[in-house]
């Protein structure tokens, strides 16, 4: 009985033990290295701050978990040889999506700019802070939640339920962050079905980890609002006003029913996509198995 808690029936401990322990180490390698960088300097401190978040971490266990524990490459979680195009179309897919977001806000008077557009505020930025909220976490979380547990999740359940799982996940992972909503989780849980979906697609990470980066960048770089309701300065200093359920409150575009909104027609758009890609398989091997020449 206490073996079937932890091993499937092809005798594999259970994705989410699996899921569990890698987690674990995460938080574990974290608390050791703040430890060992508490006794030279300040952690709050330049590009100490790196070491503050789970990111590096995120990567270095991932990566040792499928190049040695598993023996496996990266490709297996969608880190094939680095894809220009679908890095390039999926930051202007990001960029554009949010611009559009903003705009519609600008529209309705959801969103009010602060000083002029031909004079940003290049200043503002800090480097350190963008590299950890933006690039970082781009690049880990998708490494952590559509590489690694999405392939875990898919190879013992199936992409659907895998990517149900991870969304749910995800939305609940910003429970702590300040402004939080009912509406917030909504749009994280959109958000990551569609990074989990153009994964799905594409076969490979790159053009998630781009949208992923660029969502975070203008949000919080350009345009000034909080990032999933972390307070960023950016080249612009956007304002948003009126009721928290259409501007988003502290938490920022991620809590405003516009970005639902625009968050559910993406969706929409990859599920008929992802439904024509199936149709056209089913057809290939339709076809392959009528073949005289079989």
């Amino acid at each position: 009985m206490i073996r079937f808690i932890f091993i499937n029936k092809s005798n594999q401990l259970r994705a989410g033990w699996e899921i569990l322990l890698a987690v674990a180490a995460m938080f574990v390698l974290k608390r050791i290295c703040m430890l060992g960088l508490s006794l030279w300097t300040e952690s709050g401190d330049g590009w100490a701050r790196l070491f503050n978040g789970l990111g590096l971490y995120i990567l270095f266990v991932v990566g040792f978990v499928v190049k040695v524990i598993r023996n496996k490459p990266l490709a297996s979680i969608g880190l094939v040889r680095p894809d220009g195009k679908r890095l390039l179309t999926g930051f202007l897919s990001g960029a554009l999506l949010l611009i559009a977001v903003i705009a519609i806000m600008l529209l309705l008077d959801i969103a009010n700019l602060q000083g002029d557009w031909m004079h940003p505020h290049w200043g503002r930025i800090d480097p350190v802070d963008l590299f950890v909220v933006s690039i970082l976490a781009g690049i880990s979380e998708e490494v952590l939640c559509r590489g690694y547990i999405q392939q875990l999740l898919s190879s013992r359940l199936s992409p659907f339920w895998a990517m149900i799982i991870i969304s749910a996940g995800f939305s609940l992972g910003h429970m702590i962050n300040g402004g939080f909503t009912w509406i917030s989780a909504l749009n994280i849980a959109l958000v990551s079905l569609v990074f989990s979906g153009v994964t799905f697609l594409t076969g490979n990470l790159y053009f998630a980890v781009a949208f992923h980066t660029a969502w975070n960048l203008f949000q919080g770089y350009v345009f000034g609002v909080p990032v999933s309701g972390h307070p960023v300065e950016g080249i612009y200093s956007m304002e948003l006003q009126g009721a928290n359920w259409l501007s988003g409150g502290s938490f920022g575009l991620e809590g405003s029913a516009i970005t639902t909104l625009a968050l559910g027609l993406v969706c929409a758009a990859m599920w008929i996509a992802s439904r024509k890609k199936t149709s056209c398989r089913k057809e290939a091997v339709d076809d392959w198995h009528h073949s005289p020449l079989r």
